[in-house]
């Protein structure tokens, strides 16, 4: 009797070391795919798997990797994966909730719940308190953005007129109006920018969709807001990419694309290009930069003035006119 219990022992081994084999290299295995291979019944091949979940828990403890024998219900099949893969890390948690704070986005109780909800997705680990004293640390003294609350929900109908080419209905309130007038408009796409969300779209009934078209609205300044559910048409070959459309615009400026061309004198080129991210950065003799860049809009000019006397604007004429008269404009201001 004991040689036959031996015996068992010894199959199951095997058949477990088998299955281990498999499923660390990748694979994939059923319950069914075991009561066929070693001719089990479905109760012998869930042991089985209960031994591998058994394996992975000791092995953690000896690496410190977490895994786990995960069962996709759309393949019905066991696989093995890491959850450092899967789920944010205490360090990817520390970084995305410095990001939210300087984003300025939400208002303190709202950002608050948002990171406490990203807290609870984190790997548990002896990091996750430290991060959590961190980003508490700097929520303490978090103040509220001046402008309106971000509604998710609204951002969210936005993104369904999007993708279902939907146009939509809302009021709108521009900078200094107490009450919002009455818009209908195609919406393209939703970004985000300096503190603000913002929808991107052409009024409904002036022509084709185009980036010639397309209008800038800020989110928190838009309120009942409605699905139509009227579609509307949409050339693929000439729709707004939103990355690209960010890439070229500062500050949420529309306006024509132009080529322009500038000096750069200060200490950082990268951040140059950061902050223009198609720019190209030409080295010069004296230590300084030709930078080049298609952009849209007068935001640029914003940035440009921002810079002081680390850039010399010179092209086009008409940037470089506006420019210099705003710089002009400054320095009077000074004198007063």
């Amino acid at each position: 009797m004991m040689e036959k219990e031996t015996d068992r022992d010894d199959r199951k081994t095997e058949r477990v070391l088998f299955l281990w084999d498999r499923l660390s290299r990748g694979g994939m295995i059923s319950r069914q795919d075991l009561v066929e291979a070693f001719g089990v019944n479905i109760r012998t091949a869930s042991r089985y798997l209960a031994e591998i979940r058994k394996y992975l828990l000791m092995k953690e403890e000896q690496d410190g990797i977490r895994r786990e024998l995960y069962y996709d219900r759309s393949l019905k099949v066991y696989r093995i994966r890491e959850l450092e893969n899967e789920m944010i890390s205490p360090c990817e948690l520390f970084a995305i909730g410095k990001i939210l704070l300087a984003s300025r986005a939400f208002h303190r109780e709202e950002l608050k719940s948002l990171l406490d909800r990203l807290l609870q997705s984190a790997v548990l680990g002896t990091d996750k308190k430290e991060v959590e004293e961190y980003i508490r640390s700097e929520l303490f003294d978090y103040r509220d953005p001046s402008h309106g609350k971000p509604d998710p929900h609204i951002l969210w109908s936005i993104a369904g007129a999007v993708r279902n080419h939907h146009v939509l209905s809302f009021d709108y309130r521009r900078q200094g109006e107490t009450e919002g007038r009455p818009h209908e408009v195609c919406p393209e796409g939703v970004l985000f920018s300096e503190y603000y969300f913002y929808m991107l779209g052409v009024p409904a009934g002036e022509g084709k969709l185009s980036e010639e078209n397309t209008r800038v609205y800020r989110v928190d300044r838009m309120s009942h807001l409605v699905d139509t559910e009227r579609t509307f048409t949409i050339n693929y070959g000439k729709r707004l990419r939103e990355g690209e459309f960010k890439n070229s615009i500062q500050y949420m400026y529309g306006g024509e694309p132009e080529h322009i061309r500038f000096i750069y004198k200060g200490p950082s080129v990268e951040a140059v290009l950061d902050r223009l991210p198609t720019a190209k950065a030409a080295p010069r003799k004296d230590g300084s930069f030709l930078i080049t860049d298609e952009v849209r809009g007068d935001g640029i000019l914003m940035w440009l003035l921002s810079q002081g006397s680390r850039v010399k604007v010179l092209s086009p004429a008409s940037l470089k006119e506006k420019w210099l008269k705003e710089a002009e404009a400054i320095c009077e201001a000074g004198r007063k």
